[in-house]
């Protein structure tokens, strides 16, 4: 084959600047920087998240005596109503009814026929059907549908790990503003009737925190493009404390969100009792019961520990802000003195006592500047012109009647001169 002219020097050449094996120790290896991202999960992670957000809650098939069940996962709405229909469950006849509530607050589908569009109508005979369906056979199903909401708890913990995902904000564009639990977002009838989840509340809350640092941080942009313009070189300063500021944040939103991973799948500990606490997953009915019981003493569970996490989180960032703005104004007071830059202007405004005070004296000077002529009309710069055409009239404060109007001296003309004749 032939090679162009020149193609082997070329290629030693390369070879010769990319070789770091040479005795002088004076090559230089050849480093490729990589976008440094957060690193993808794998989608499998946050199945049970899209149905828990999007639809309300997780789902499961079964049947029983030839029958097509559809079995859903129960949200802190539907426990609340079911402590209410329920409240004492001390004897074992009373346990037996609220298993079958309770099994019948967890139906979605029967046959193929949607329980939830009419489910005030439907639960007194589907608590009917599980009462009358034998203990062995209740216990299963009891024990299937704590799997479910088993793992409807874990999605609502991975939430604040999948709000870190770029599809989390992909679908929070999509349906921001909306109502997650009506038919147009969730595709299903009837849905409205069970109220939003946990998942969907916390979901909701982070991206609104998000929307709020993006402002804040846009707005920041602003100030300092503002900033550089009189500051100059100074700004330098500033936007390497903000990259700094950024890869910070991307570390611990990395860590935090590892954290959570390990927390729901691997049951380790977050080591972090004030940001979030385990869910205890309801298997029994008496662990149900209890639950239930807690959630009715005002104690509060995850979803008001996160929140309230990043409640903390906005208001330190928003104070660092501030302080570093004070931190920025001290170092310039102290290098360059109280004085402006050229071309600045004080951000400080008037009180309304001096914004009244400019107001009135500005009255009184017009008023005065006014008052001291006569004849205002006299200072027309027009009126100076005729005066100096004609000679005889001047800028004065003079009554207009009082001023004499004469004429230049000019020969005297024939009015009507004719042509001589010929």
């Amino acid at each position: 084959m032939l090679q162009p002219a020149g193609y082997t020097e070329d290629q030693a050449e390369l070879r010769r600047q990319g070789d770091t094996s040479s005795d002088d120790g004076d090559g230089d290896d050849l480093h490729i920087t990589i976008p440094q991202g957060l690193p993808e999960v794998n989608p499998d992670v946050y199945r049970d998240i899209d149905p828990l957000l999007f639809k309300g809650f997780v789902h499961t098939q079964a049947n029983i005596n030839d029958v097509q069940f559809v079995f859903k996962s129960l949200n802190q709405h539907e426990f609340e109503m079911l402590r209410l229909m329920q409240p004492d469950i001390s004897s074992r006849k009373e346990i037996n009814k609220f298993q079958a509530l309770f099994l019948a607050y967890g139906v979605f589908m029967v046959d193929g026929i949607n329980i939830l569009i009419d489910r005030d109508r439907h639960v007194p005979d589907l608590a009917d059907f599980f009462a009358n369906l034998g203990i062995s056979a209740s216990n299963k199903v009891v024990r299937h549908l704590s799997e479910i909401n088993r793992r409807a708890n874990r999605a609502t913990i991975l939430t604040e790990a999948f709000c870190m995902e770029p599809a989390s904000r992909l679908r929070w564009a999509h349906l921001r503003g909306l109502d997650l639990t009506i038919a147009a977002c969730t595709g299903l009838s009837g849905t409205q009737t069970l109220g939003m989840n946990w998942s969907q509340l916390t979901w909701r809350a982070l991206n609104y925190y998000d929307d709020m640092k993006e402002t804040a941080e846009r707005e920041w942009e602003n100030s300092k493009f503002v900033a550089s313009s009189m500051a100059g070189k100074g700004m330098s300063q500033v936007h390497s404390q903000d990259k700094r500021r950024r890869e910070r944040e991307r570390e611990d939103k990395l860590e935090r969100r590892d954290k959570i991973l390990r927390f729901a799948l691997l049951g380790e500990s977050m080591d972090q009792a004030n940001t979030t606490a385990p869910m205890q997953v309801a298997r029994t009915v008496e662990e149900l019961s209890t639950q239930l019981e807690r959630d009715l003493k005002g104690e509060k569970d995850w979803h008001d520990l996160v929140v309230d996490s990043h409640e903390r989180r906005v208001t330190d960032e928003k104070d660092q802000r501030v302080q570093h703005l004070r931190e920025l104004q001290q170092g310039f007071d102290e290098q360059y003195g109280p004085q402006l830059v050229a071309g600045g202007s004080s951000l400080q405004g008037m009180t309304s006592e001096e914004v009244r005070f400019q107001i009135e004296r500005r009255r009184q000077l017009t008023a005065q500047r006014l008052a001291s002529q006569s004849h205002p009309e006299l200072m027309d710069p027009k009126q100076a012109e005729f005066a100096e055409k004609w000679g005889s009239i001047s800028k004065t404060t003079r009554d207009p009647a009082q001023v004499p109007m004469s004429a230049p001296d000019r020969k005297p003309g024939i009015p009507f001169r004719t042509a001589p004749k010929k």
